[in-house]
């Protein structure tokens, strides 16, 4: 079986000032340009709602279906 790969995006940008008091590492400085916030500012929920890795997991759907169906 070949390997399957998904990608996650998140877009935003780096500011010079942390904003936020929830995550870690550069959550509290990525902006997102979805929200108009940082990472640090959302809630948990939300933040696993539009992160990349959630994106990704998302994106991953169509080809675990597909090795369903087919059997790999």
């Amino acid at each position: 079986m070949d390997p399957k790969l998904a990608e996650g995006e998140c877009k935003g940008e780096i500011i010079p000032e942390e904003r936020g008091t929830g995550g870690f590492g550069y959550d509290p400085i990525f902006l997102l340009s979805l929200v108009g916030r940082t990472m640090a500012e959302l809630e948990m929920e939300e933040k696993n709602r539009i992160s990349h890795r959630a994106r990704a997991v998302l994106n991953s759907i169509p080809i675990l279906e597909e090795i369903m169906k087919t059997g790999g």
